[in-house]
Formats: C-alpha cells, sequence, structure tokens
C-alpha cells in the first residue's frame, strides 16, 4: 500500500494522533498514517521551501519515504503540474491512501480530482482519504475519515449522465449498492429506520434505462408503470436518510420517465407513448435510437390508422411491402402503375409523396446502421444525426398530422 501525502512551509508541532484504538505521537501525520496502516512506500509532494524546512527531520520519522518536488500552486499551469506528479507517482492497479492534511491552498481539491482520475483511469484503489485535524491546545489530534466524499464523484458522475443521456443505470446501481451494504453489514438491528425500497426503485430504474437503451419501448411502458407502484413518502424518506445525494434527483428522475408509463397498452396510447420516447431520443441527441424507433413507428402507426393489428409480423410485413412498393412507383410513376396496397396507404398519411422520401430515408438509415458501414455507398454519422436532429420530428407531425388529432388524450406529436 501507498501513501501519498504534502509537506507544507509550516511549523509542525508534535501531537498524538488518535485512528480508532491506535495512538502515535508526532509532528507529522503521515508518519501515524504509515503506521496505523502498514503503509510500505510514503509519496510525499513538496516543495522546494518545504524541502528545506522538513524534509531531513521527516525522512527520520518516515524512513519509506520519497520525495517529489511540485510547484506552489500559483497558477493554473502550476496546478497541472501537481496532478500530473500525483497521477505519475501511481501504477495501475494500486492501492493507495491520500493524506490531505498540510496540502496548500487549492492543492487539497487537486489531490482529490487527482485521486478520482487515478481511480477512473488507472484502476486504482483509494482505500482512505484522511485528515489529522491537530488543535493547539490539545494533546490528542482526531484523524477524520473522508473517504466518504469520493462517493460524491460516483453521484456526480451519474448524475451528469442521467441529465444528458437520459440513462440513470449507474444511480440505481448506486441507490441498489447502499442497500444491501446496509444489511451486509448488520446495521439492520442498530437503525430505526432500515432501507427497504430504494434497492427496488434502483433495479427498477436500471431496467427502465435499458429499455430505453435498447429501444424497447413496450417494456418501458410496463417497467415505469411499475416504477409508480413503489410508495412515494417511503421513497422519500429513505433516500433522505441513506441516500442524501440523489434527493435533488428523485422528483426529476420521476417526471421524467413517469410520461412512459402505461398500464393498459391499447394500441392509440401505446403509439403515443412510443413516440414521447422518439422525442426524448431526439431531445438527448440518441441518433440511432431515433432512427430504428421511428423506422417501425412508421409501420407501427399505419397498421393502426388501417385498423391492423401493429404487433402482428405478418400484418406489419404487409405494410413495409406496400412501402417498398410505395418507394418504388415514386420513383418510376410512368412504367409502375400504384397498386391496391399502395393507394390504402393514402388513408393513413396526409401526402404519399411525403411518406415515401420518409420511409426510403429511414429503411436506408436503419439498414446503414444495423450493417454497421460495413457496405459501399454508408451514409455518413453527420448526416444521419443532421436528419434526426432538424427533420425527423417535423415530417413526422405533418404525415400523421389526423392521428394526432384523434386522440386527444395522447401525448401530442
Amino acid at each position: 500500500m501507498k501513501l501519498l501525502t504534502f509537506l507544507g512551509t509550516n511549523p509542525y508541532s508534535s501531537t498524538t494522533y488518535v485512528w480508532q484504538d491506535q495512538e502515535k505521537k508526532t509532528e507529522y501525520v503521515a508518519a501515524a498514517l504509515a503506521e496505523f496502516f502498514s503503509v510500505e512506500t510514503v509519496q510525499v509532494f513538496l516543495t522546494s521551501e518545504a524541502r528545506a524546512k522538513h524534509w531531513e527531520a521527516f525522512q527520520q520519522a518516515v524512513p519509506q519515504a520519497k520525495d517529489i518536488g511540485i510547484p506552489s500552486g500559483q497558477s493554473e499551469d502550476e496546478l497541472w503540474q501537481i496532478f500530473e506528479a500525483v497521477v505519475n507517482s501511481v501504477e495501475s492497479d494500486e492501492t493507495i491512501i491520500l493524506d490531505v492534511t498540510h496540502s496548500f491552498r487549492s492543492i487539497p481539491l487537486f489531490v482529490f480530482l487527482a485521486g478520482i482520475y487515478l481511480q477512473k483511469a488507472q484502476d486504482v484503489k483509494i482505500a482512505g482519504v484522511y485528515y489529522g485535524a491537530y488543535e493547539r491546545d490539545r494533546e490528542r489530534s482526531p484523524i477524520f475519515d473522508l473517504t466518504p466524499t469520493l462517493k460524491f464523484a460516483e453521484w456526480l458522475t451519474a448524475t451528469d449522465k442521467f441529465l444528458n443521456t437520459g440513462s440513470a443505470k449507474e444511480l440505481g446501481q448506486l441507490l441498489s449498492t447502499i442497500q444491501q451494504d446496509f444489511y451486509r453489514q448488520g446495521r439492520q438491528n442498530q437503525e430505526p429506520i432500515v432501507p427497504r425500497k430504494l434497492r427496488e426503485f434502483g433495479d427498477r430504474i436500471q431496467a427502465i434505462s435499458d429499455s430505453i437503451e435498447l429501444v424497447r419501448p413496450l417494456k418501458l411502458m410496463e417497467e415505469t408503470a411499475r416504477l409508480e407502484g413503489i410508495p412515494d413518502e417511503t421513497l422519500k424518506t429513505e433516500v433522505g436518510m441513506f441516500a442524501q445525494p440523489f434527493a435533488l434527483l428523485l422528483n426529476r428522475i420521476q417526471a421524467d420517465y413517469s410520461q412512459f408509463a402505461l398500464v393498459d397498452p391499447r394500441p392509440r396510447q401505446a403509439l403515443a407513448k412510443q413516440l414521447a420516447l422518439l422525442c426524448w431520443y431526439v431531445d438527448k441527441s440518441l441518433s440511432a435510437q431515433a432512427i430504428l424507433l421511428s423506422r417501425e413507428w412508421v409501420v407501427s402507426a399505419l397498421c393502426v390508422g388501417l385498423g391492423r393489428d401493429y404487433l402482428q409480423k405478418s400484418e406489419r410485413e404487409v405494410i413495409e411491402q406496400s412501402l417498398n412498393q410505395l418507394v418504388d412507383w415514386s420513383k418510376d410513376k410512368n412504367r409502375i402503375s400504384k397498386s391496391t396496397d399502395v393507394s390504402a396507404l393514402e388513408s393513413g398519411v396526409t401526402n404519399l409523396e411525403d411518406l415515401s422520401k420518409l420511409w426510403s430515408q429511414l429503411r436506408d438509415m436503419r439498414n446503414d446502421l444495423a450493417h454497421t458501414e460495413m457496405r459501399q455507398n454508408s451514409l455518413s454519422a453527420s448526416d444521419m444525426t443532421r436528419f434526426v436532429r432538424e427533420d425527423l420530428l417535423t415530417r413526422l407531425r405533418e404525415l400523421f398530422r389526423d392521428l394526432n388529432q384523434a386522440e386527444t388524450q395522447a401525448e401530442p406529436l
């Protein structure tokens, strides 16, 4: 195990540092931490001024110490030099302890960020973050465990992902882990309130996120409906007790996901929910999912408009064949006659020509995605993204205007 610590230029007085049932009298908290946690190597970051004032005495107190020179952090460039020095002092898969007691100015923040970076980028395990609370008028100085603050970074990362992509998978994992750890530690016999719904809620929002990511609209309706079955007051109490960083997001997640809930997925209501999901994809810049869903939504909307079962494979195939015939007819009307099946599509949309163009684009884009560009003349990612962002929803609204007007209680197109 490796301890990362800092030395400043302040005078350090001898005190008895206390950690749980262990004590050590020393001027340097790093000496106490190295002994308490059986540290093999101590990496000491210090400026030239700190080296002149403390290094000789520190070496005597901590024989396994190795020094690393750093600037004083008075500019942005110097702060990044400190960050780089911390990161370069640790190898992948190492286990480290961070001591932020004697960090100078904003250096503690950079040390903390460097630790998070090491966790994510190099699979470094941070066994603890500690601060020695020295007080001049007290003989004994407690060592505070700041390790739980690392969890804030996980909450921040998970929150950022939800806000940008709509995925609450990482948030769900954090909630599930909190409840699992609570019972694993045997705290259910010690605490007046125990978590009973955190894991269920966490599992639900993970399942919802999977359904959104993998374009499972019917499963999404089911999972979001189940989410609404979790008692709201119980959940809020447990979040406030055991997952406070999540409290600010709870209402947002419930509101965002509840729009997809549908207990009885009748065709027109189901279409409206699927379109709400499509709008979600466009808003979150999830272009691949938007293209996949919109291609299927056009078939579903035509099935419903023509009185067909939109979940029946054979019925969908009839509509798909009619759409393909429509594209062929639109390209060469003089040579190809307008079939009965093509004419039937006219009752489901406002304009056959526009439907033909949209279907042709969606069909090509969907196939391009499915074949992962392994064909000649593939579409560019920028063209597909631009189509989704600028054209897709507008053209669907125009084509299926009558369907939208007929379903006054559904989500608007």
